[in-house]
């Protein structure tokens, strides 16, 4: 019989409390970085009216208190809403080849495996070894086992946009 934390080695799917706080906290930089958009480029992007609400409240805030609860609140909404295509734009308004040089370091990722790791941790320094590790092996899991397009693997892409727009914010 096995122990939950065993279990969890076998489901490329599983995410502890920690990796939660931590994709919790990368939601809310970059709902500051975005809240920091004019708002005429906040209504082209594709969020919800609520969210587009906040992030416009925010530069408002006096209080520290007040800015980090409303932080809290736009993490929150951003559960929500479609994360790739929130990075995506921010990234290209920033590098607008970044989604092409992206997409070779996930396949350099999948095909070379864990050697090309370390040189991916030092060209993204706001990525951490562990989730990085995890979405790769998922998406190296996936490969093997399923024939068509993944799912880890759009989860490893995404984990680098965020690693990009992180390190530049």
């Amino acid at each position: 019989m096995r122990n939950s934390a065993q279990e969890h080695d076998y489901d490329p799917n599983f995410v502890s409390k920690s990796e939660q706080k931590r994709a919790m906290e990368r939601l809310q930089a970059i709902g500051e970085q975005l809240a920091e958009l004019p708002a005429g480029q906040l209504k082209k992007l594709p969020i919800s009216e609520e969210l587009r609400d906040a992030l416009l409240f925010l530069p408002t805030l006096k209080s520290n208190e007040a800015k980090r609860r409303h932080k809290q609140l736009i993490g929150k909404l951003m559960r929500h809403e479609d994360e790739d295509a929130l990075l995506q734009a921010l990234n290209q308004r920033k590098q607008p080849n970044l989604e092409r040089q992206l997409s070779l370091w996930v396949d350099r990722l999948i095909s070379q495996g864990e050697s090309a790791l370390q040189e991916a941790l030092r060209q993204f320094p706001a990525a951490e070894r562990h989730p990085l590790r995890q979405a790769l092996r998922a998406a190296l899991y996936e490969k093997e086992h399923t024939p068509e397009e993944s799912k880890a693997k759009l989860r490893l892409f995404t984990y680098l946009r965020e690693a990009v727009l992180l390190s530049q914010g």
